[in-house]
């Protein structure tokens, strides 16, 4: 991977794995890095991101995870990352179903020290076939984060002592996805996200879009292209309101 992922604010948890093809049972992604530099000490860097979901008798479970391990001479240490977690009961009579979800996230490379979030969206399955699918969802969530000033610009004031801010927060989250396999060889994924604290609507409002182009170079070896972005009016540290991402990886495919 190229370039590293630091979305803590807004997880696109839509770009997770998700069974089109109900004859399939389990679907997922590995995607690995490995990075080695000859620094004044050796820099030895591993990372990883996968994601997993698991159908059985009508239930759907997805988890996903990103570790990254560094080694800087003797010393080793553990860097960015998240947990996400996720379960979803699919009546195949109804389009609305109830998706309970966990997340966490540590060590986020724009300052967000920690954040834990918990909450239910109500899933409409708008559009489902076996090579395509148009999904939404709405719900509320508890949100809590504590970021530093790590990812603070040079050119911005911080304050003497730094110390790390800390905010609670339920907000009202929601989504739409489009998903498409174009033909044997591209799947193209689009993603939008909008969430605000639930007693202020519309007041301060959060939103992300996730765009994604796979290519399966084989059976279960993938090339992936990936942009997201997040917006935030409001962020607890002097950071850049719009943030970019883009990642382009090999991913293993099950």
């Amino acid at each position: 991977m190229f370039f590293k992922s630091a979305f803590g604010q807004i997880l696109h948890y839509e770009n997770f794995a998700v069974i089109l093809d109900t004859t399939k049972h389990v679907k997922g992604n590995i995607v690995p890095s490995f990075q080695y530099q000859n620094l004044k000490e050796d820099l030895i860097k591993f990372e990883n991101t996968a994601d997993f979901s698991v159908l059985f008798n009508h239930n759907a479970l997805t988890i996903a995870n990103k570790v990254e391990l560094s080694r800087f001479g003797n010393e080793t240490f553990e860097s960015g990352g998240y947990l996400y977690i996720e379960y979803r009961r699919i009546q195949d009579t109804l389009p609305f179903a109830l998706e309970p979800y966990f997340q966490a996230h540590w060590n986020e490379i724009r300052g967000l020290d920690r954040k834990y979030a918990i909450g239910a969206n109500l899933r409409w399955r708008v559009l489902y076939k076996k090579n395509s699918g148009i999904f939404a969802g709405i719900g509320p969530f508890y949100e809590y984060e504590t970021w530093d000033y790590r990812g603070v610009p040079d050119s911005e004031t911080i304050p003497n002592p730094a110390i790390p801010i800390t905010k609670e927060l339920v907000r009202l989250g929601s989504y739409i996805s489009y998903k498409q396999r174009l033909s044997d060889k591209f799947l193209l994924d689009l993603s939008i996200y909008y969430q605000d604290d639930i007693q202020n609507l519309l007041d301060v409002p959060r939103a992300g879009i996730s765009s994604r182009l796979t290519y399966k170079l084989t059976k279960y070896l993938g090339l992936t292209l990936l942009y997201q972005n997040i917006y935030d009016p409001s962020p607890l540290v002097p950071i850049d309101k719009l943030y970019h991402n883009v990642t382009f990886s090999f991913s293993i495919n099950i």
